[in-house]
């Protein structure tokens, strides 16, 4: 009878754990809407997001630790029978930092090398959040007759902070800042 309490104490635990996880899920960051739309044969990606720090990442940032969110966008053709097959994925790293000095909020697109400062965390986030006309791939790609699935998530990189920071990342929740993927069909 003891084996049996302890068994099912394990998948109340385990279910709490997952349900748990979904929460944090919802809370750190919410994709709100995303579509893609053609101009001139390319397809362009328009994204709007809310993204939040928790208490101990924005603990971090405060003071000189910078970490790099992650912007995924994947195409994928849709299929009945196996998984859907990705046939274009682009991902857009911005990295954040405090500067202390001038009590400016950096925002670094990796991909680009532009460097933007804002005022407040606020203003920040808020451009990383917004996606406008980002260039994604030509029509010639895309097959007649075939059914596409676009998707977009965004996350904090837990590999970009320090490595003494790393291990207590990977399993503390606030550092689970992550979307679920957003999902709509061309």
């Amino acid at each position: 009878m003891l084996i049996k309490i302890k068994k099912v104490d394990l998948i109340c635990i385990i279910i709490l754990i997952i349900f748990t996880n979904r929460l944090i899920h919802a809370e750190s960051v919410n994709i709100n809407s995303a579509s893609t739309y053609i101009d001139n044969d390319i397809f362009y990606l328009d994204s709007s997001s809310e993204f939040y720090l928790s208490k101990e990442a924005y603990k971090a940032l405060r003071q000189g630790i910078s970490f790099e969110i992650h912007t995924d966008f994947q195409l994928l053709i849709k299929r009945k029978w196996f998984w859907n097959k990705i046939i274009f994925e682009k991902k857009i790293i911005h990295k954040l930092e405090h500067k202390p000095l001038t009590k400016n909020f950096l925002i670094t697109n990796m991909n680009t090398g532009i460097v933007n400062y804002y005022k407040n965390l606020g203003t920040a986030i808020n451009a990383i959040s917004k996606i406008s006309k980002m260039k994604l791939f030509k029509r010639s790609k895309l097959q007649k007759n075939t059914n596409y699935l676009a998707r977009i998530r965004l996350h904090l990189d837990i590999d970009s902070l320090p490595s003494p920071l790393r291990p207590r990342a990977y399993f503390s929740s606030d550092w689970n800042i992550s979307s679920q993927w957003y999902k709509w069909e061309i």
